[in-house]
């Protein structure tokens, strides 16, 4: 009888011994740790979504205790998207996983305001890779946090002397020169993306310097930051209707008037439509799944209704837009594509809108991976098209040529007549292909090696 008997009592089939020696075999290739066996791809991903989920997290409250909650349930997010970076790093250390690890620990790094840290972090992704694209996305940001943080020194001393000079003998040019030094002091902090110091220095110049003709900007640009940067309505809603008080007759306080009148009709249709939302859940399928019932996403409305869920959340991502708050509208999308999967033609369209958020925002790794999300899960979606061809654009910008050349071809093989795109796109095909100084290397080879098509003697196989 083929069977073996262990020591400690259990008897099992050769079949199964063979499958456990597999298991252990594919264990000890990628790692004993349980946490290794996740692949790469879907680590990075799981630490991306909680890198999403800290910058989406509501930290303002009138709570004074609760936005302490907020702020700390932000910085868990963090943590735990930095810890899975890491763990991408010691596994995958040289490759492009790798790289982008780094850069996005670089981001929150400069969330923390320790810009020695983000620049390390930039230092590796070139040390690893010094002609790619986040090599010289890291260059970038290594230039401008020095940049800036010089600035801030010489302009921040520049204020300090002017002003103590001002009010001992106030002139015209001291006056000037101290304002508009501090002004560049707060921009600096802003490029820093350090957005409480900026708040501080724009407060700071319009208090100290209101008759300067700078100051209604800075009050203005006080409000932008809170809208645009920290989303954060709450905040940015005062600093805006101060425009309005301190400085009425300026161009910036018409712009604040009817901005504000602008968000406040669409955040107000955003909570009725959530609410909306909320009405239309079948409340015995959430009770279930918290259960841990399987239900499916058709069960999880109250029937007849799914359709004005989708619009709804549509419309919920479309009003995101309009505040250019772009990580809440590619949630909304997200959350439309996962919960109103049965709704075929909707989630095809929220996965590539998904795609061309991220695309957009210049995350075109994200926006590589919503659209193959959308290849996955809707291969016949009327979107396809173009997704191949946005997607060869994410490629071609993050200096992925190979990927690029392949993707243009894909998207010129299923392309019938003649499309906005498609002219384009044989192009480009056609200038990948050249070989101009004979070597045997294509241009697109060239480019991704970051070797020359004019030299003979520079190319890919320079170092085999």
């Amino acid at each position: 009888m083929n069977r073996f008997t262990y020591a400690f009592g259990l008897r099992i089939d050769r079949a199964h011994l063979l499958i456990l020696a597999f298991v252990f075999l594919a264990v000890t290739i990628v790692g004993c740790t349980p946490g290794s066996i996740i692949p790469l791809g879907a680590k990075l991903q799981n630490a991306d979504s909680a890198f999403d989920a800290a910058e989406t997290t509501e930290v303002r409250d009138e709570d004074p205790e609760k936005m302490e909650k907020n702020r700390m349930k932000q910085q868990e997010h963090y943590d735990k998207a930095m810890a899975l970076y890491l763990e991408v790093i010691e596994r995958d250390t040289k490759g492009k996983y790798a790289q982008r690890a780094h850069y996005q620990i670089a981001r929150i790094y400069k969330r923390r305001y320790d810009w020695d840290k983000a620049t390390e972090h930039y230092q590796e992704i070139v040390a690893l890779d010094p002609t790619g694209y986040y090599a010289n996305e890291a260059k970038a940001g290594t230039a401008n946090i020095r940049k800036n943080r010089e600035v801030i020194k010489t302009k921040r001393a520049e204020y300090q002397n002017y002003k103590a000079i001002y009010e001992n003998e106030p002139t015209d040019e001291t006056f000037n020169i101290a304002a508009e030094a501090l002004y560049e002091v707060a921009r600096a902090y802003e490029s820093l993306e350090n957005y409480t110091e900026s708040i501080r220095n724009y407060e700071r110049l319009v208090e100290e310097f209101p008759e300067h003709s700078k100051a209604p900007q800075a009050q203005f640009q006080v409000g932008n930051v809170y809208f645009y940067t920290l989303y954060d309505y709450q905040g940015g809603w005062p600093a805006y209707v101060g425009v309005t008080e301190k400085f009425p007759d300026s161009y910036e306080a018409s712009q604040a008037g009817t901005l504000l009148k602008q968000t406040a009709e669409i955040l107000t249709e955003i909570n009725f439509l959530k609410d909306e939302i909320d009405k239309f859940r079948n409340k015995k399928a959430v009770e279930y799944r918290k259960t841990g019932r399987k239900i499916t996403p058709a069960d999880m409305w109250v029937m007849g209704y799914s359709d004005q869920v989708v619009q709804n959340f549509q419309q919920i991502a479309g009003n995101w837009q309009k505040l250019r708050n772009y990580p809440r509208a590619i949630n909304a999308y997200k959350t439309l594509a996962r919960d109103l999967s049965h709704k075929k033609f909707a989630a095809a369209d929220a996965l590539f809108r998904t795609g061309e958020l991220f695309q957009q925002n210049g995350d075109y790794k994200r926006a590589i991976e919503a659209y193959d999300a959308l290849f996955e899960n809707a291969p016949e979606s009327v979107w396809r098209n173009e997704a191949v061809y946005q997607q060869a654009v994410c490629y071609r910008s993050i200096r992925e040529f190979g990927a690029a050349y392949q993707a243009f071809k894909a998207y010129m093989s299923i392309t019938k007549g003649d499309t906005p795109y498609l002219r384009e796109a044989e192009q480009i095909v056609r200038q990948y292909e050249l070989d101009q100084d004979q070597d045997g290397y294509k241009f697109y080879e060239e480019q991704e090696a970051g070797t020359s098509d004019q030299d003979a003697n520079s190319h890919p196989g320079m170092g085999s």
